[in-house]
């Protein structure tokens, strides 16, 4: 989906656990830190009495955010700011649904299984938003936060 620059999924605590960019000019992101920036903005949220952080701005860019509130996983879509909210929310929520599909259960599998969901996950997920031109992963970031 041309509209879509990435997609991340990040662990309770904030760790990358997953990210797949589609890179138009070769211009770097660096998703380590949207983790813990979505975390921190969420807490202020709650803070100020919002249950949660659904869009975020920024110049022309806009980040469409959700957590999982059993297994507390975030999940985040990077996109154009003129990109039609009704769309990537679809996005949002079939990027989470298949995720949890594959890994409800295998939370705390051999590092073997886990890389098995994970190809599985990214190929079925790069029919929606594209193969990515870059897709990073990080099986030890699988886990349940409490």
């Amino acid at each position: 989906m041309k509209e879509i620059d990435g997609a991340y999924i990040f662990s309770g605590d904030g760790g990358l656990i997953f990210s797949l960019e589609n890179l138009e000019d070769g211009s770097a992101f660096d998703s380590d830190y949207l983790g813990d920036f979505l975390s921190a903005v969420e807490s202020i949220a709650l803070n100020i009495g919002e249950e949660e952080v659904n869009t975020l701005e920024f110049g022309n860019i806009k980040f469409f955010h959700t957590r999982d509130k059993l297994t507390k996983i975030g999940f985040a879509i990077k996109c154009k700011k003129n990109t039609k909210p009704k769309k990537i929310k679809q996005v949002l929520t079939n990027l989470m649904n298949v995720f949890l599909e594959r890994f409800t259960g295998n939370f705390s599998s051999e590092v073997i299984i886990k890389k098995q969901q994970m190809e599985s996950f990214i190929e079925t997920i790069s029919e929606q938003l594209g193969k990515g031109n870059k897709v990073e992963y990080f099986l030890d970031k699988i886990k349940i936060v409490k």
